[in-house]
Order: structure tokens, then sequence, then C-alpha cells
């Protein structure tokens, strides 16, 4: 796939999971053509992937060069005029446009096209529409008419859907920032605090609908229902955790990315502490102190708890700005006390009397705690439960540590040890080993995926060939053509493959995004050789169809489509159980070789 615009997560393997999230949306970008896709808000805290997966929802949907046209804009916490940022949305909106009907990867900083580049982009496309929009923007500019550009950039989609008969997913990412960074007048001393409300009839429209983010989800939500009335956006929460496979996943993947050499107790023990949450699990394996040490549970334990504790670490500094904004609107002293209390009883809610109690503040105090609770919530930092009455703490772990870390001390004198806590999370498992021994089964059997991925990568980084592949592979119960299957199985024995992918995604025009589990793929001269891999984890009572293999059939005919050059490719098909005997020799007649996991794994 061609990544045109550049993603934040860095190296685009680095995307994990999120197949869900990625399923929804690509399922309600479906009802776009059809007029049917009611505009949506992500909504989910800091570094929980909401940027990871518009970015990606962008490639997606510029691959297919289908009818939907994707526009993905970012308002940063950065004072701006109305005016300049009004130029900056239409310059980013017309650069995406053009970069789509032009086949032009973007500029690598994402940075959008100069007027002058623009309107050569448009010259080149024979688009007298968008020459046209350029010089209305341009009289706007010239003469400092914020308000008419802000009408003309926010507009431009729609207009465009109408003009040049197409469709608009329009993303914006943080929208809740216009109301704070965004300056009515050029002195930059009247906030345009309602400009979201700009959108209001606009986030209506069917053929050009919003998807929009917040990090800050009371903020958003206050937002949402003052300028949006009506449920105008559905909201579609975001959570910062992946499932425990997909948060193996990317354990292994960034651990390989920072050439750690991790194994699999470590790997799950990272992924216990971190709770499969992709952002710590990057900062953790991406660590930049000198004691860092993945050689055993303790050293990981170690590292984490310095990222935790270190004050100029990332880690460290990321949650303590975002429990400072909103201990800053509760007032400092109040606030801590009140998030000290919820974030230790945040396994359950609280009624306002109760917290009252706890604190021990007089009842006549509630209103005040009610307007501290408020804000608190505003800032994320506490929840509503189950009636507006009751409230919840901060539900991330490593959030409440590091608020603990900070601030207990100063509310109550005492100290609070992250290595003590961190290290009971996984002294279990570091202390039965029965029970690690069993868990590392179980997720062999789950991951099959994850185990070929981890061990064409480690030949790759050795520089070496896949060991023993013939032995691996199950007998052959058709062999059409025993010279080329001989090549094929002598060319996986021999390539040293230089490039591995896990869930591999497809870029086939006008053809609905699918993956491939594993490939690989090295050079022999002019020839490219690749080797593909399905997995299937099932039982033994529920092997793979033969509709399984064919749709693995079709995905690795539009593998050599999308290669289009010389190739040589091998695909085997990994079944954890096996497969009946009718699909398994169909899969042989067509050159597909297969294993399970007694033949693949090698102890």
């Amino acid at each position: 796939m061609i990544y045109v615009l550049e993603e934040r997560i860095g190296d685009p393997s680095l995307f994990c999971g999120r197949r869900q999230e990625m399923e929804l949306l690509l399922n309600w970008v479906d009802k776009i053509p059809r007029k049917l896709a009611k505009s949506r808000a992500l909504l989910g805290r800091r570094k929980c992937g909401k940027t990871a997966i518009m970015q990606r929802l962008f490639n997606i949907l510029w691959n297919r060069e289908s009818k939907v046209v994707p526009f993905y804009f970012e308002v940063n916490d950065q004072n701006v005029w109305l005016l300049h940022f009004s130029d900056d949305y239409i310059r980013t909106f017309l650069s995406q446009y053009l970069s789509f009907l032009t086949r032009t990867p973007l500029a690598w900083n994402n940075e959008p096209w100069n007027w002058r580049i623009l309107e050569s982009k448009a010259r080149e496309v024979g688009n007298e529409n968008i020459l046209r929009r350029i010089e209305d923007f341009g009289n706007y500019l010239e003469k400092e008419n914020e308000h008419q550009a802000m009408k003309l950039a926010f507009g431009s989609p729609s207009w465009f859907a109408g003009y040049d008969n197409r469709f608009f997913l329009i993303m914006i990412d943080e929208i809740q920032y216009m109301t704070e960074y965004v300056y009515k007048d050029k002195e930059e001393t009247v906030q345009a605090v309602n400009l979201p409300g700009a959108f209001h009839g606009l986030v209506e429209l069917k053929f050009a609908p919003m998807l929009v983010s917040g990090s800050y989800v009371g903020w958003m939500t206050q937002m949402m229902e003052e300028m949006f009335v009506g449920g105008r956006l559905r909201r579609t929460p975001v959570s910062s955790r992946l499932t425990f496979e997909d948060g193996m996943e990317a354990v292994c993947k960034y651990a390989a990315r920072h050439n750690i050499d991790i194994t699999e107790d470590v790997a799950l023990a990272v992924n216990r502490m971190t709770r499969s949450d992709p952002y710590y699990i990057a900062s953790l394996l991406g660590s930049g102190w000198s004691g860092r040490d993945f050689s055993d549970i303790r050293g990981a334990v170690m590292t984490f708890t310095n990222e935790i504790t270190d004050r100029d670490s990332e880690l460290h500094v990321t949650w303590l700005e975002y429990i400072r904004i909103s201990l800053k609107k509760a007032n400092d002293r109040y606030g801590k006390q009140i998030l000290l209390l919820l974030s230790r009883e945040r396994d359950r809610e609280l009624g306002r009397d109760e917290i009252l109690d706890e604190l021990g503040w007089p009842p006549e105090d509630e209103p005040l705690l009610e307007k501290k609770l408020s804000a608190l919530e505003y800032g994320d930092l506490v929840t509503r439960g189950s009636t507006d009455y009751h409230y919840r703490g901060i539900s991330d772990d490593i959030l409440y540590l590091i608020f603990h870390d900070r601030y207990l001390y100063e509310i109550c004198r005492k100290k609070i040890s992250v290595r003590e806590k961190l290290s009971a999370r996984v002294g279990e498992l570091e202390r039965d080993r029965r029970s690690l021994q069993g868990r590392l089964s179980e997720l062999r059997g789950r991951m099959l995926e994850l185990i070929v991925w981890r061990e064409l990568s480690s030949c790759r980084k050795k520089r070496g060939p896949l060991k023993n592949f013939r032995q691996r592979l199950r007998p052959l119960l058709e062999n059409p053509d025993p010279e080329e299957t001989g090549k094929a199985i002598s060319a996986c024995e021999t390539t040293r493959f230089d490039r591995v992918w896990m869930n591999y995604l497809l870029n086939t025009p006008g053809v609905i995004p699918g993956e491939l589990d594993v490939v690989a793929t090295g050079r022999d001269g002019d020839i490219c050789r690749a080797l593909v891999f399905e997995t299937k984890n099932r039982n033994e009572k529920n092997p793979p169809t033969m509709d399984d293999a064919k749709f693995f059939l079709s995905k690795v005919g539009l593998l050599k489509d999308s290669l289009r050059q010389p190739l040589s490719l091998c695909a085997v098909y990994l079944s954890a159980k096996g497969f009946s005997e009718d699909v398994e020799r169909w899969l042989h007649t067509q050159g597909i070789f297969t294993a399970d996991m007694e033949t693949w794994i090698q102890e």
C-alpha cells in the first residue's frame, strides 16, 4: 500500500490491532455514496490511537481510488488568527484532493502545497472548479476578510461534492482545540470560542460527512452538547487498550523495531504491565534510560518504573501535563484531594455524599464539590458513574501511578513504590513458572502468525535463511508439478528475506482492503522472492473451510498483481490443528503448501 499521508506512528507496520474500529469505519464509509453515513466523533483520552486510526483510514481510502475522497486536518494547540487558520484548512483540503486526483504523494511532513503548486496541479487535471475556488479565496485573503474566508474554506468539501460529483470524508483531529487556540483578530485577543459551531449545518451533509476526534472527552462532550445539538455527531469511543493478542503483536513489533531481543516470557510480562496499551508499550520499549534491560522480567519492571518516575521521560511529562490542565480548572489543592480519593477507589463509584464524608467536608460544601468534580470530568480525570450523582476515578493504572508518585507525599506525607506496584502485576507469573509456561503454550496456539513473523524477523536480522523449511511442511496429497514444487521449496530454504510484514495490507484500487497474515520478501538478482502465510488457530472440529482456502488463494493473486515485478512466490497455509482431506488436497493442487502447529514449531 502507498502511504501517501505520512502516519505519525512512524513505520506503518507498527500499527497493531484496531480491527474492530477499522471494520466499523470502513463499513460506515461504504454508506457515504448511498448518503446513509451519519457524522461521527471518536472519543478517547490522549495517546489512545485516534490519530493513527484516522490517518490509516485516509491512506486506505486514497489507495482505493473510489468516489469517496478522504480529507484529514489536524487542529494544533497553538494560537492562530482565524484568517491564517482558514488558509491552512483550505490549502490542506485542496492539496489532498489534488493528490487524490493526480495520484501524487503528499509532502513527507504532510504540509499542504503552496498556492502556486495548487494552481499548477489544478491546471494539470483541468479542474476549473478548483481554479475558481482558489481565485475566490485569494480575494478574501487579500482583503483580510476572515469571516468569508472561513465560510469558503469550511464549506469547500461540500461545494466540490456538488460541482465535481464526488463524495468526501472530512476528518478533523482534535477539533476541540478550535475553541481555545483560534482567534478572530490578527492581534490574537478575541478567541473564536464557538468556531466548531461553523460546522453545525455541514456536519449533517450525508455526501460529505465528518469524522472528528478529541483527546479530552469531557471537553469534547461539552462542545458537542453546545455546538452540535440534536445528536449530530454519533459518539464512537476508542479504547486505549488493544486485545491481548494485538498487545503481544505490538510488544514484539516494537522490540524488533528497537533491536531488542526479547524472550516470550518477558514479552508476556511487558504486555501484562502495560495492559496491552500501545502507547505504554512504545514508551517502555523505546526507553532511552541508560539502565534499560529486557533480558528478564525484573529488568523490564525496573525499566518501566524508570519511565513512570523519571520526570524527564516522555511518559511522565505527557501525563503530568494532562493532570495539570484539569487541576488548574479545579483548583490545585481541592482537585488533588478529590483525585487522590477517586483514583485510590477507582474500582468502584462513589456518590457525592460518600466523597464529602471521605474528604471530611461538611454537607453544605456539596455545591463546591460538584463544581470541582465537573472540572475534573472536563479534563477526563474522573468520569460519571451510573448516575449524575456518582463518580469514578482514573481508570488508567499508569496515569494513577504517575499522579500518586508526584502528589501523594504532598497531600498525605506518604510515598508510593511504583516498582512494587508493577512487580505485583507480573509477580504471579514470575513466581509460578508452570503458570507462565501454560500461558506461553496458550499464546502459541492463539498467535501462530506472531510465531512465524518473529522467526522470519530473526532470520532477517541475522541475514540467514529460514531453517528446515521442507521438514516443517505436511506431506503433499497432490503434486501436479514436482519440478516447480522442488524449486519453490529450495528457494525458501536459501533466500535471505530482507523485509517481513505481519498483517500485510493489500494495495488494490477499487477493492476493499484485505490482509495477509505474514509476508516476507527478498531478492535473487532481478527476481523478487516472496513467502506468504495464512494462519488459522481453530480446533480439530473446525478446520479451514473450502471458502477459507479459496479466499487465501484470491489474496495471493492480489499480492502478485500488486508487486508488479518478476516474482517467485511460495504460499503456506498454517492451520494449528490440521485440515480436512478435501480442503488440503485442493490447496496442494493450487500449489499451496500446508503446515500445522506440530510440524511448524521447532523446539
